[in-house]
């Protein structure tokens, strides 16, 4: 080979090294760049993930975080002259809650004691003692705002099971929920009730039905009204606690007519629902308002209300019988969830006094709140003409509940 070709392969080979070199050395340096690319990345990522784990337990937190209202009513009835006044005006029984509509409308949660079977047909509308009044009430009650209907008191076996059947049809028609009546083969587990994410256990009972109590456990329908039984009580209360509800509340029918003394069975029945853990218990059945108390089980508040009295109705003092049938009280519930914890931070009870007065159309019954009324809250066109009845009122109110 002469001197020139050996001198060209030389010069080529050093030029292939200096290439190669040069092409690991860049390698080495991209492959250092993306390693550097990747660890930013996962960083980055690592970051991003741990952000997201707050901003899911900030989201979480917050979910868990909720305050509901709920308002509570007690016994709604109709004496047949309140059925022959509606009559006159195509049966519309709304005039009664115009004045505490917004109030029961603006709730989270509303209840409400229908003291009353619903009749099958017109023929079939009646008063004291066995009472039947026309479907039009349960659609004014469900225009007013109210979810929920407690159906057991001394009247629920008035007209027999179809009565209850019948009844339970037109509340169910309406889309309202109800409890404390059954029909044959319906469940009667305790209502649970999702508002806001907090879980209202509720159930209702009553003392008696007017004597009827052997007719009914006697039959094949025993379990069609809820009579007040501590075993069965204590049976919903250990359900409503399996199914996890933040808050257990009952509505129990009993004590001593026209009387506004809390007797020995409500307070007994009382101590042993709060020994049980229910939360809240809101009472009717005298027909007159009787007090409220907070009891304390192992450091547990149990709210109760022993009688809200009526809510609407055609007893009066004028028919001779006890004043306080006149007035009512309504019941104002505030609840808070926060993590891990679920209170009532509110409970307090506001009176109001139904005013009764006849029109070129009819005669009415009006339930005015009397704190609103006072308050300038609401405009009645009647508030001069009853003020001696709404101081009155309002007097016999405080002389029986005390402020927390």
């Amino acid at each position: 080979m002469n001197k020139k070709v050996c001198k060209f392969l030389a010069c080529l080979l050093l030029a292939a090294c200096i290439f190669s070199s040069c092409s690991i050395t860049n390698f080495k340096a991209q492959d250092e760049k993306v390693e550097e690319v990747k660890e930013e990345f996962v960083e980055e990522e690592v970051s991003l993930e741990k952000e997201n784990d707050i901003l899911k337990e900030e989201v979480k937190e917050t979910d868990s975080e909720a305050e509901i209202s709920i308002t509570c009513f007690g016994d709604y009835m109709n004496h047949i002259t309140q059925i022959r006044d509606a009559e006159r005006n195509n049966y519309d029984f709304t005039d009664s809650f115009v004045l505490v509509k917004d109030l029961i409308s603006q709730s989270d949660l509303s209840f409400v004691n229908l003291e009353t079977t619903i009749a099958e047909s017109e023929d079939e509308l009646s008063g004291y003692p066995n009472f039947a009044t026309h479907e039009n009430v349960i659609r004014a009650i469900k225009d007013t705002g109210f979810d929920v209907l407690s159906t057991a008191n001394n009247h629920s076996m008035d007209k027999g099971f179809s009565g209850i059947d019948n009844t339970i049809d037109k509340i169910e028609e309406n889309s309202l929920k109800h409890t404390g009546t059954f029909k044959d083969g319906e469940s009667t587990d305790p209502l649970i009730l999702d508002v806001k994410g907090i879980k209202i256990g509720f159930f209702s009972a009553t003392e008696r039905i007017n004597g009827l109590e052997g007719d009914l456990l006697n039959s094949d329908r025993p379990y069609s009204v809820n009579l007040i039984d501590t075993d069965k009580i204590e049976k919903d209360v250990d359900y409503l606690k399996d199914q996890g509800v933040d808050i257990i509340m009952a509505y129990l029918h009993w004590g001593d007519e026209y009387s506004d003394e809390v007797n020995y069975y409500q307070r007994e029945t009382a101590q042993s629902l709060a020994d049980l853990g229910v939360d809240i218990i809101i009472g009717s059945h005298p027909h007159t308002i009787e007090k409220d108390e907070v009891i304390e089980t192992n450091g547990k508040k149990t709210y109760v209300t022993y009688s809200l009295g009526n809510f609407v109705s055609d007893q009066r003092e004028s028919y001779g019988q006890y004043y306080g049938v006149e007035i009512g009280v309504y019941t104002k519930i505030k609840i808070k969830k926060q993590v891990g914890k679920t209170e009532v931070i509110s409970f307090e009870n506001k009176p109001y006094y139904v005013d009764k007065y006849t029109d070129d159309v009819t005669t009415r019954y009006v339930v005015v709140p009397i704190e609103e009324l006072v308050n300038g809250e609401i405009d009645y066109a009647r508030k001069d003409i009853i003020a001696e009845e709404v101081e009155r009122a309002q007097d016999h109110y405080e002389r029986i509940f005390q402020a927390y």
